[in-house]
């Protein structure tokens, strides 16, 4: 398998049109964690193997992606999040990053968008599989 390597951002599919995806996000086939780039540069790396569960909601004009892992829950706002799901499934996401809302106008509709990403720990009553603790 390839590993792909995106940019902040990559020219448009059609130079006429204006638009520029900006990339939130990439895919390796072979990743055995997931990345998570947090807005002042800092991150956190998730081992895959302690990936729990991940769970999909769309609400209103927005979706949430909630993203457990054994010490940390991650929960993800944007908007085509179904995309990044999928991935995480077969889990092949490489990272994950924010980008900011002033730029959501200027997205490919059909792109995937992060706005927000929360990390919290997880409580003592989520990690020991009482899920009352939420």
């Amino acid at each position: 398998m390839i590993k792909t390597r995106q940019s902040e951002t990559r020219p448009p599919e059609n130079p006429d049109d204006g638009k520029k995806a900006f990339v939130c996000w990439n895919k390796d086939t072979q990743a055995q964690s997931l990345r998570v780039e947090m807005s002042g540069g800092g991150f956190f790396l998730f081992p895959y193997s302690h990936l729990t569960f991940a769970k999909m909601e769309r609400m209103e004009s927005r979706e949430i992606l909630t993203v457990s892992f054994t010490s940390h829950d991650l929960h993800i706002a944007g908007k085509n999040l179904r995309e990044l799901g999928m991935a995480l499934q077969k889990q092949s996401v490489d990272w994950i990053k924010e980008v900011s809302a002033r730029y959501a106008t200027l997205a490919d509709v059909d792109a995937v968008f992060i706005k927000t990403i929360e990390v919290k720990e997880a409580s003592e009553e989520v990690a020991s599989g009482n899920p009352s603790g939420r």
